[in-house]
């Protein structure tokens, strides 16, 4: 009896040791769709850059029309790394790849690291910021069920290389015990399932905990102050 309880004890930590070593490493996949133009174009008092900027806008909604998977978020205890996926090289991929987010976000929710990785200004660089970009997330009462989870909106600002500021809806479960979003955003209590930020919507299609490796390239690393100043002189000139 004793044997058959300690067999038993056995088969349980190997289960149990299986299913956390599982739940700290996966992949999660991101799907964006575009909802409406940001910003107030009736202000706008110049006809042809109105209808430039319209003509974009239903460019994009059209190019991300599709239910499809166009991100990777990678993880892996507390680091994860965003980007797109791979997609066949063909001219309509082509087109669509302009529309989707640039670069690869490389996270460490530990020490709020953020590193992204990206061709900038002509330049291939890998920017480090010790910092979330953003404001603290404040946490809303508002709930509802986004495919199947569970969610609780929270709200952030965000301010981008040239100072501009815009207000940031996540919509996050605590189902998930996973403190990890698309982009550049995380640390809620629960996985980001959906983001607004600008025109568009980033939000889970998949997700799935298995065995994964993360990689950063060896790049020229500045930091993101360094990028600022380098985004304010190529305005100025």
């Amino acid at each position: 009896m004793v044997k058959k309880n300690s067999t038993f004890f056995y088969i349980f930590l190997f289960v149990s040791s299986t299913i956390l070593s599982q739940n700290n490493s996966g992949e999660i996949l991101y799907g964006q769709r575009v909802e409406k133009i940001y910003g107030d174009t009736t202000s706008i008092d110049n006809s042809n850059l109105k209808s430039v900027i319209i003509e974009q806008f239903e460019e994009k909604q059209k190019a991300l029309s599709s239910d499809k998977s166009y991100y990777t978020l990678k993880f892996q205890d507390s680091k994860s790394v965003f980007t797109t996926v791979n997609l066949m090289n063909n001219d309509g991929n082509k087109k669509l790849s302009n529309k989707l987010s640039k670069g690869i976000y490389f996270i460490n929710i530990v020490d709020k690291s953020i590193y992204r990785k990206g061709n900038f200004m002509g330049e291939n660089l890998i920017i480090y910021n010790d910092k979330q970009p953003y404001d603290d997330w404040q946490i809303k009462k508002e709930q509802k069920v986004i495919r199947g989870h569970n969610c609780i909106k929270a709200e952030t600002t965000r301010q981008n290389e040239m100072g501009i500021k815009t207000k940031v809806t996540a919509w996050f479960s605590t189902d998930i015990n996973l403190n990890f979003g698309p982009k550049n955003y995380f640390g809620l209590p629960g996985l980001i399932i959906e983001l607004h930020e600008l025109d568009s919507v980033y939000y889970v299609r998949e997700i799935n905990f298995k065995n994964v490796k993360l990689d950063l390239e060896d790049k020229r690393i500045i930091s993101y102050e360094e990028y600022v100043k380098k985004v304010n002189v190529s305005i100025r000139f």
